[in-house]
């Protein structure tokens, strides 16, 4: 298999846990993927994977795509809400000090104010499979729970 490059807007499908079944993302500018609410067995083009739900947007190790067998489907443009980078909830470890992270920088925040924001990691395809596979079960991801950093 040839290794993907990837680049904004490429579209990608994702392999999920059952034999056949896939899921889609989409490459963002700021290196995150939105990965669409959907487990599917047949191929969907790129203007459907593009209307589909989006189920979360993650950052993910860059190897992920080559080492799980990701696949390149195509690009398709960002919508402008996904264009600009992403703001995330940090809770440092020794401390428990709670701050929101954006471009580098990290602010002083109240849990309040982090409610509702992604929680900063990076995501490997085995987290990212067992998240969307719960969302679409409708159950808790046993690994977002272990990252939460408000309730």
């Amino acid at each position: 298999m040839s290794r993907i490059i990837k680049r904004p807007g490429d579209v990608l499908k994702v392999p999920l846990s059952a034999v056949g079944l896939h899921a889609y993302a989409q490459w963002l500018p700021d290196g995150t993927v939105r990965v669409f609410l959907n487990a599917s067995k047949s191929e969907l083009s790129i203007g459907e994977v593009v209307l589909l739900p989006v189920a979360f947007r993650v950052a993910v190790f860059k190897d992920t795509p080559n080492r799980y067998g990701w696949s390149k489907l195509g690009n398709a443009p960002v919508p402008q809400e996904y264009s600009e980078p992403q703001r995330y909830a940090k809770k440092d470890v020794l401390s428990g000090r709670l701050s929101a992270y954006f471009e580098g920088k990290e602010t002083i925040a109240t849990a309040e104010e982090l409610r509702g924001l992604e929680t900063l990691a990076v995501w490997a395809h085995p987290h990212i499979v067992e998240r969307l596979e719960a969302q679409l079960e409708g159950r808790e991801s046993i690994f977002l729970k272990s990252l939460k950093v408000v309730a």
